[in-house]
């Protein structure tokens, strides 16, 4: 009977450790959530963080696995009251890594024409995974239509970011560099005042800031374009297609048109945490080559021309006059 009682004894002691040792993992998984958000959060100035964490530790108490904490820091998010902040779990950062093809999904397609005024047409869709191969196509895909229609001697150019809902900044930035006039067109301004231009040099080195953020395995990078260009955004215009917008603003013969962007101008972040979800973490807000700060969530970007008849005919109708007027 002692030797039983002892060995039960000992099974409570063990499943009790056992116990503390999974709650203070999931404590510590929010807690290493919140310490991301407190350094990294463009609005973290705004926050009572010690209330936060109070309230936040103390809700974390009633979890038992890391899983159930989910809901919670998604919660947390929703208290820095920026667009774009969210939480991935670990299944959808692998179909994100995975790509699209392996996925099942269709590649972004990349429209062009050349239209019978010589105007050569270019479409720029969003591009939404974190397969590095398939950036890589995504790039050079857009370099060999460019090489296409230059070819062709166009009069002017057509950028169509309309309905680019965004996704990762990154490789459409590498794409539409050659459509650029100079550097330092786009950054983001952080909770602290400090600036970070991208930049991307001819050999495809992507730097965010002093910082080189990411190298794309490129074939030829086109000639910078010289030409007349026009813009064309709307509603559905929004994250990095916004960014790709700004980029624009204040470029020589360079036209946008249409209507007010969606207002997602917001530099946004990745952070792996322990079980491998992501923490999406919005650590700025748009600033275009002047400096000037798109910080109002719905604002959006104002094009030059704004178009009450959002109809395909009149878009192209108004791209044509102030290109074939150039």
């Amino acid at each position: 009977m002692k030797r039983f009682y002892f060995l039960i004894t000992g099974f409570l002691i063990f499943t009790g450790i056992n116990a503390n040792a999974q709650s203070d993992s999931v404590k510590n998984y929010v807690v290493s959530a919140l310490d991301l958000m407190k350094a990294k959060s463009v609005n973290k100035h705004r926050i009572n963080w010690d209330s936060l964490y109070m309230d936040s530790r103390k809700k974390a108490e009633s979890l038992h696995t890391v899983r159930e904490t989910y809901p919670l820091i998604k919660n947390i998010l929703g208290a820095l009251k920026d667009a774009h902040s969210n939480f991935f779990p670990p299944e959808m950062v692998k179909a994100y890594t995975l790509g699209y093809r392996a996925t099942g999904q269709e590649f972004p397609v990349i429209e062009t024409k050349m239209t019978e005024n010589q105007i050569a047409y270019i479409k720029l869709p969003g591009i939404a995974c974190y397969h590095f191969a398939e950036w890589d196509e995504f790039v050079n895909t857009f370099y060999k239509k460019i090489e296409e229609l230059n070819a062709q001697k166009p009069k002017g150019w057509i950028l169509d970011l309309r309905d680019n809902g965004g996704g990762m900044f990154y490789p459409m930035f590498a794409a539409l560099s050659p459509m650029l006039d100079k550097k330092n067109v786009i950054g983001t301004i952080d909770a602290e005042g400090k600036y970070a231009f991208y930049d991307y040099d001819d050999k495809g080195n992507l730097y965010e800031g002093k910082q080189l953020a990411h190298h794309f395995n490129v074939k030829n990078i086109p000639q910078r374009i010289t030409k007349p260009m026009v813009v064309m955004v709307n509603k559905k215009t929004s994250s990095s297609g916004e960014f790709c917008t700004v980029a624009f603003a204040g470029q020589k013969n360079t036209t946008v048109i249409g209507q007010n962007t969606m207002g997602l101008t917001s530099g946004n972040q990745e952070y792996k945490l322990s079980d491998g979800a992501f923490l999406i973490l919005t650590i700025g807000n748009i600033v275009d080559r002047n400096k000037k700060e798109y910080a109002k969530v719905g604002e959006g970007f104002t094009p030059s021309i704004l178009l009450k008849d959002l109809s395909e005919a009149q878009y192209m109708k108004t791209a044509s006059e102030i290109l074939l007027k150039k």
